[in-house]
């Protein structure tokens, strides 16, 4: 194995990794970009999560009532029959990192409409960082960039069609308008008020998500269910 392979084709050997085993929640504005480069159109449908910890969103209402339909469903990337991402390929993404989803482009790290949280995700292994390499350092990722891609996320989210209404910390049952979700656009929001920063934003450049067919199979037997409620 090469020093300089990624973390995430290391964690492709452990065993199947989030682009394996994830439910990929696409906004209005991923399928666009998406469908902008591919030139396809049948990779997402709606689908109620298989897994239940995707529907524990009650400390994010907003995304509760943004993202899920009234019938429990979202719109999610399709998969392959062995649960595969439809755009994973044998040397990881098949999409660029700008065309990616934007909560597989957030994964590690946690937030809800209030802001981005410190502690990130346990899904990735952490034990194959170098000493004195941070995560986020070992995925090229900084929390400036992070903060883009949040406040992008959640003004995507609130042009669903299905939106409902969230005022106070309450859930209107009616769905939002074009009137009401313009404001929720441009008026403010939890996630604009996140702590501003000086650091300019990291040039978003592609890198792989998984490793190789060969190491997709893994050599020291599945990892657990990612413990996620949003990303992979």
């Amino acid at each position: 194995m090469q020093e300089t392979e990624s973390l995430c084709a290391r964690c492709a050997r452990l065993g199947k990794t989030c682009c394996q085993t994830c439910e990929i929640y696409v906004t209005p504005g991923d399928v666009a970009r998406i469908e902008a480069f591919t030139g396809q159109t049948g990779f997402h449908e709606f689908r109620i999560p298989d897994n239940p910890v995707y529907l524990d969103q009650d400390d994010d209402p907003e995304w509760a009532a943004c993202v899920f339909r009234p019938d429990g469903s979202r719109r999610v990337l399709k998969r392959k029959a062995n649960g595969d991402c439809v755009f994973l390929g044998p040397r990881g993404c098949q999409l660029p990192l700008e065309v990616r989803p934007l909560v597989c482009r957030l994964y590690p790290i946690n937030y809800t409409a209030r802001g981005l949280e410190q502690e990130l995700a346990k899904g990735c292994p952490v034990q194959l960082l170098p000493p004195g390499v941070g995560l986020l350092e070992a995925l090229d990722m900084s929390w400036a960039q992070a903060e883009v891609w949040h406040r992008q996320l959640y003004a995507e989210i609130r042009l669903e069609p299905h939106a409902r209404l969230v005022v106070a910390g309450a859930t209107s049952s009616a769905p939002a308008t074009d009137q009401t979700r313009q404001w929720r656009l441009d008026g403010p929001t939890p996630s604009d008020k996140a702590a501003p920063t000086d650091a300019a934003p990291t040039p978003a450049t592609e890198r792989p998500i998984a490793g190789s067919t060969a190491s997709l199979a893994g050599t020291q037997g599945e990892r657990p269910p990612y413990p996620v409620t949003k990303a992979p």
